[in-house]
C-alpha cells in the first residue's frame, strides 16, 4: 500500500476515529485509573486480530501484529483533574476529570494506525512486527515517583523495539500541519512540594505566633528571583509555583503551616541540582524568621530526545502526505512528556500534530480545550506509514 493509499485509508476511517475519540473523551480517567479506557482499547484491538497484553504498569496495554523486526507506536491514556466547560454532547461525564491534553486524540490516532496496519497484515504486506503501546499515567507519578512510561519500560513493554513513534496534539498549530524537531524537543521536568512551618495563633494576636503565610510569601518572592538573578538567560529554566494552601482557611486564624507545590523545567541536566540547591536556599528564609521547612524534590522525567535518523524518516513521510509547506520546524518546548524515558533507550520520533481550528482560547490543560477532529486521520496515517517504512528499510 503506497503512502497515498494509506492516507486515503486513514481518511476513510474519519467517522470511526471521531467516534472513538468522543467515546474516550466522554469517560476520561485519571492517572493509573484508566481501567475502562484500557478495556475499550484492548477489546477493540482483540476484535481485529491483535495479540493483546493488559495490566502492564497497572493499566497499560501492548498489542502486536506480524513477525520479525519490531517497531512501536505509543499513545498515552490518562486525563487531567479538570472540570470540563465545553457544551458538547460528548463532554466529560466524570466530574472534575477531562481529556484536556488531547490523549483521547492520541489514542484515536494510534487505533487508526492499528486498523491500517491490520489490513496490510491481512493482505500479507506487512514486513515485520508492530507493537502498539497504550501507556497509563503520562500526567502524573506514583508514590515511588514513577510515571507510566518509566514503569512500562521497567516491565519490558518496549523490549526489542528497533524504533518508536509517538505524537502530541497542539492547538496552537492549525489542523492540516505537523511540526518536527530533531534532537531535544521537550524539557526535563522536576516537581517539588514544600511545607513551611510556623506557629499557629489567633489572627488578632499575630505577635504570639509565627505566620507561615508571611514566611511563604518571602520564600516565593525569593524563588522567583532564581531564574532572573541566579543564572544566565542563555540557559533556559522555568520555576513555577503551581499552588499554595494553608492548613486552615479562615480569616481569624494564623495557620501552623503552609504547603507549596511547583514544577521546574529545563534542557541542561545540570539545572536539576542548580534548581534544587537554590530553592532550598530560598526556603532557609523560614528558619531565619523563626520557622522551619520540609522539601520533597522529585526528578520526574528527562528531556525528550528525537533521534535524527528516525525523525528524518517521519519528516519525509509527512512531506509526502501533506506537502512541504505543511511540515514545520519547531523550536524546543518547555513542556514535558515521559515519552522521554523511551527515547533515551530506543531510537524515537515524537512529532507534533496540529489540531487548531482558529480559536486561540482552546489551550492545552484548560477547561474548554478542544481539537479539530479532521486532524485525526493525519496522525493515524503518519504513525502507520512511518512504522511501515522503517520496517521496509530495516
Amino acid at each position: 500500500m503506497s503512502p497515498t493509499k494509506i492516507f486515503d485509508e486513514a481518511n476513510s476511517l474519519q467517522k470511526e476515529l471521531v467516534s472513538i475519540r468522543r467515546t474516550i473523551h466522554e469517560y476520561p480517567e485519571l492517572s493509573f485509573q484508566e481501567k475502562k479506557t484500557s478495556e475499550f482499547i484492548a477489546n477493540t484491538l482483540k476484535k481485529i486480530g491483535y495479540q493483546v497484553t493488559t495490566n502492564i504498569a497497572v493499566t497499560g496495554i501492548t498489542a502486536e501484529i506480524g513477525n520479525g523486526n519490531t517497531v512501536g507506536i505509543r499513545a498515552d491514556m490518562d486525563a487531567l483533574p479538570i472540570q470540563e466547560e465545553n457544551p458538547f454532547d460528548f463532554a466529560s461525564k466524570n466530574k472534575n476529570v477531562m481529556h484536556a491534553c488531547g490523549h483521547d486524540a492520541h489514542m484515536a490516532c494510534a487505533l487508526g494506525a492499528a486498523f491500517i496496519i491490520q489490513k496490510l497484515h491481512a493482505q500479507g504486506k506487512l514486513n515485520g512486527k508492530i507493537r502498539f503501546i497504550f501507556q497509563p499515567s503520562e500526567e502524573s507519578i506514583n508514590e515511588d515517583g514513577k510515571s507510566g512510561a518509566r514503569l512500562m519500560l521497567e516491565e519490558g513493554a518496549v523490549n526489542d523495539l528497533k524504533a518508536l513513534f509517538s505524537l502530541h496534539v497542539f492547538p496552537s498549530l492549525k489542523s492540516g500541519t505537523v511540526a518536527i524537531k530533531k534532537e531535544v524537543l521537550l524539557a526535563a521536568c522536576d516537581s517539588f512540594e514544600i511545607v513551611i512551618k510556623g506557629k499557629g495563633s489567633h489572627g488578632a494576636f499575630p505577635e504570639t505566633g509565627i505566620d507561615p503565610i508571611v514566611l511563604a510569601a518571602n520564600i516565593i518572592q525569593s524563588i522567583q528571583t532564581i531564574v532572573s538573578r541566579r543564572k544566565s538567560a542563555l540557559d533556559p529554566l522555568i520555576i513555577t509555583i503551581g499552588g499554595i494552601r494553608s492548613k486552615t482557611f479562615v480569616p481569624n486564624v494564623i495557620a501552623e503551616a503552609v504547603e507549596l507545590t511547583g514544577t521546574v523545567r529545563y534542557f541542561n541536566k545540570d539545572m536539576h541540582k542548580f534548581a534544587l540547591d537554590h530553592i532550598t536556599k530560598a526556603c532557609n528564609i523560614a528558619a531565619v524568621l523563626g520557622g522551619s521547612f520540609d522539601i520533597k524534590y522529585v526528578h520526574e522525567i528527562p528531556a525528550l530526545y528525537n533521534n535524527p535518523d528516525i525523525t528524518n524518516l517521519v519528516e519525509s513521510v509527512a512531506i509526502e502526505l501533506l506537502g512541504k509547506q505543511n511540515v514545520l520546524n519547531i523550536d524546543p518546548q518547555l513542556g514535558g512528556d515521559d515519552f522521554s524515558y523511551f527515547s533515551q533507550k530506543i531510537p524515537s520520533c515524537y512529532f507534533i500534530l496540529g489540531v487548531g481550528n482558529g480559536d486561540c482560547s482552546k489551550k492545552l490543560h484548560t477547561a474548554n480545550f478542544d481539537i479539530d477532529e479532521n486532524a485525526l486521520p493525519i496522525g493515524a496515517a503518519i504513525l502507520a506509514e512511518s512504522a511501515i517504512r522503517f520496517l521496509a528499510q530495516a
